[in-house]
């Protein structure tokens, strides 16, 4: 791994993939999907706002995460920031110098809305930023495997970052490191680690 006081860090993060994975984490498995529609029309409904506030991630301690890596050089979130799950970060974000990406409904339910974006954005950057030492790709998805498995042969460390017991293994795998999100430094446990 490269000197960090050399290193120059990419951040990509699939926000939907890590608010709904963390929230399933925290209330059960496929909780998301079943509090989906409620979320949507009424997120102000208390016992959807207490579930909500009970699974919210934690921003600061995913970008100083990677930052312990090296100079962040460009730190960007894939989401659907109209959606209410998602717009209670943008000011968090925002503070942070994260750049949103903006996917739209459409597009941000749609089958790879943010995989696809992030993959092409990020083989981008590596080529238009040849200096770029290291990518932390925060998802948990088996989609990004061919992403991870090119960045490395691009020659960047590859960093993931996913909640556990719903990240790929195969993803996992494909990166030089993998951290799950539950175990960094700030990140309270669950009351209960749902299953």
């Amino acid at each position: 791994m490269p000197d960090s006081q050399n290193s120059r860090v990419a951040v990509y993060l699939d926000f939907d993939n890590i608010v709904i994975s963390w929230y399933d984490r925290v209330h059960g498995r496929n909780s998301y999907g079943r509090d989906r529609q409620r979320i949507i029309e009424t997120p102000e409904d208390p016992e959807i706002a207490e579930r909500l506030t009970a699974a919210t991630i934690d921003v600061g301690a995913i970008i100083d995460y990677a930052a312990s890596f090296g100079t962040l050089v460009l730190t960007r979130a894939y989401a659907d920031w109209s959606s209410p799950v998602n717009a209670v970060y943008r000011t968090q974000l925002v503070a942070r110098a994260v750049d949103l990406v903006q996917l739209f409904p459409a597009a941000a339910y749609a089958k790879n809305g943010a995989d696809i974006r992030l993959a092409v954005d990020a083989v981008e950057d590596m080529f238009r930023l040849p200096d770029l030492t290291h990518v932390v790709i925060v998802a948990g998805d088996s989609d990004y495997v061919p992403l991870a498995q090119r960045c490395r042969r691009l020659g960047r460390y590859v960093v993931g970052v996913g909640v556990a017991g719903s990240t790929a293994k195969s993803l996992a795998a494909a990166c030089d490191e993998f951290e799950a999100y539950d175990s960094l430094p700030g990140v309270p446990r669950p009351a209960r680690v749902a299953t």
